[in-house]
């Protein structure tokens, strides 16, 4: 709850001579603590989500994403208070890999292959502020398409490989180089989730509220529950 606190432990020691007693200063040290290392939370009664006001996102650490090359899948539920301006949804960029985007209203999906972003996008905005909408991006390793609500909305060829990097993925904003969050996404989301393989195909699907995990997933965020200051 709000008054987490991460463990630590203190050190603390006494000098002991034959006619005094001196005290050494003690030193704290932080414990570290990874959301990783916890249980998942069960399924709650009432959906939750990851709620963002505009300065704020979440982040996993590239080595927790072996990815490697090939098709892959990146989806989520989103629900923007806005779209106005630039607008990172989940992406790992920085002139390489990978993300999804809502600049301005307009959803697209990005991916670095073979020296330049190959893109599909919608030629308008399709996105309503306070609607939920499932967008998903998916590369096949012969084009890259964007997928918003079930609906195939662009697409683009695409092949070879994609230009690696170290930097975090982040949920709710894009990347910078530095690693730090730049255009964050306004609003909530819910069920991120990043898959090894192409997921959706042809012109059509419908999207499920909650996503599952299997063997071909490699991150997924059900935002169900507040784990310490999480």
């Amino acid at each position: 709850d709000a008054g987490f606190r991460f463990p630590e432990v203190e050190v603390a020691a006494d000098y002991l001579s034959e006619s005094a007693r001196f005290s050494v200063p003690s030193k704290r040290f932080n414990l570290p603590v990874r959301p990783g290392q916890w249980e998942s939370p069960p399924v709650p009664r009432l959906e939750r989500v990851i709620a963002l006001d505009g300065d704020a996102a979440a982040s996993v650490n590239s080595k927790e994403l072996e990815l490697g090359q090939g098709a892959f899948t990146l989806e989520a539920w989103v629900n923007g208070s806005t779209y106005g301006g630039r607008r990172g949804l989940v992406a790992k960029t920085e002139q390489s890999e990978y993300g999804l985007f809502a600049n301005n209203g307009v959803p697209s999906f990005i991916v670095f292959l073979d020296g330049a972003y190959r893109t599909a996008a919608p030629g308008e905005p399709i996105l309503t502020p306070g609607q939920w909408h499932h967008v998903a991006g998916v590369y096949d390793g012969a084009e890259v398409r964007l997928y918003v609500d079930g609906s195939l909305t662009g697409r683009a060829t695409a092949a070879g490989e994609r230009k690696l990097n170290a930097l975090p993925l982040m949920i709710g904003a894009d990347v910078g180089g530095n690693g730090d969050r730049v255009d964050p996404h306004s609003g909530s989301m819910d069920e991120v989730r990043l898959s090894k393989g192409a997921r959706y195909s042809g012109e059509q699907f419908t999207p499920k509220r909650r996503h599952t995990s299997d063997e071909d997933t490699l991150l997924l965020l059900h935002a169900d529950a507040a784990m310490g200051p999480w």
